[in-house]
């Protein structure tokens, strides 16, 4: 775009605007470039040509977006006008071009020029510090309710550890006492990884309260994974009354086994809320590796993703409210419920 045509110019007077565009330096940056850093020396205001920069600031270990400026827009003129250091860290969002304005040339052009112009610059400053306090505001109001999540699940851990154990102990002995049949060890086997997932998932709510992802990596095979989590759900889905196929194509994977497990389960369990009222459901489920990479694919007959939430369906939480029906096995008990949010 046209370097005059930056809202950065809105009341200079031509004789300003020509002494600082005649000392503007032209810079460009790739995606994710840094054009400074959170405690560097303010050297400039940067006006945006192309592109969009983030602005982020460093929250322990991770870093906190505290405003996207886009092409026309300009950034940096906080430090430069209180003559302190950059307060947060300017990135790239894409590439990036910008017209760097000198600190001191501005500051000298700025006595020169009529008041408003220096005051439009104090108002956008202050703001882009209202805008800052906000996120600040909500980024600590986040991290209590993270705080409580985190309380609660260590506190489930403890309470469910115990039962849980019973439970398993209990199927080990099912597997040694009773008669070894087939169907004995599918089920036993199926006892005992339902209660690892039950801990695992408690143990993932704790994690993700201290914002560490906690991935349990192990080794095993596309086609080991996938007939496991056919095996785990034939029977839920012979009675919803839906052919599942699942293939694969043979190869060694290193994954958080029971993380995959959940995922695509709540992926099964949305297309078989979608057919609930259909006959004739078919889900397949086909899992492959590619350029090292594990890739799931699962597919339904069912009506698609609604149009309402097709934009925003991989961001979190994000769900579409219906009503579905469940029957028990001799089909005389029925739940209606509008649907829960899930993962994946």
């Amino acid at each position: 775009m046209d370097a005059r045509a930056n809202k950065f110019w809105e009341g200079f007077s031509p004789a300003g605007m020509d002494v600082l565009l005649a000392s503007m330096v032209l810079e460009s940056y790739p995606d994710q470039g840094d054009l400074f850093k959170e405690g560097d020396t303010a050297d400039g205001v940067c006006l945006v040509l192309s592109g969009d920069v983030e602005v982020l600031i460093r929250l322990g270990t991770n870093e906190q977006v505290l405003g996207r400026f886009k092409e026309g827009e300009f950034l940096g003129e906080l430090a430069v006008l209180d003559g302190g250091t950059r307060s947060a860290c300017a990135r790239a969002h894409g590439p990036v071009t910008v017209g760097k304005i000198p600190k001191q040339l501005l500051l000298e052009v700025l006595l020169k020029e009529r008041p408003a112009v220096t005051l439009h610059l104090f108002q956008q400053m202050l703001n882009y510090v209202r805008h800052t306090n906000r996120l600040f505001v909500g980024e600590m109001l986040h991290k209590e309710k993270l705080s409580v999540i985190g309380e609660m699940a260590s506190s489930l851990m403890h309470d469910l550890r115990n039962p849980l154990t019973g439970i398993r102990l209990s199927a080990d002995l099912m597997t040694l006492k009773g008669p070894e049949t087939a169907e004995t060890t599918r089920c036993c086997d199926g006892i005992r990884f339902q209660c690892d997932r039950i801990m695992a998932m408690t143990r993932d709510l704790l994690h993700f309260s201290k914002g560490d992802p906690g991935l349990q990596i192990e080794r095993t095979t596309t086609t080991a994974f996938l007939e496991r989590f056919r095996a785990l759900h034939e029977d839920y889905l012979r009675e919803a009354g839906i052919i599942c196929e699942v293939t694969a194509e043979p190869d060694e994977i290193e994954i958080d086994v029971l993380r995959c497990m959940r995922l695509l389960q709540n992926l099964l369990t949305n297309a078989v809320e979608a057919l609930a009222d259909r006959s004739g459901g078919e889900v397949r489920i086909h899992g492959w590796v590619e350029e090292g990479l594990f890739n799931l694919s699962i597919s339904d007959n069912g009506p698609g993703i609604p149009k309402e939430i097709r934009e925003r369906v991989f961001q979190p939480f994000v769900t579409h409210g219906k009503k579905g029906r469940h029957r028990s096995r001799d089909g005389d008990r029925q739940q209606r419920g509008e649907r829960a949010p899930r993962e994946g």
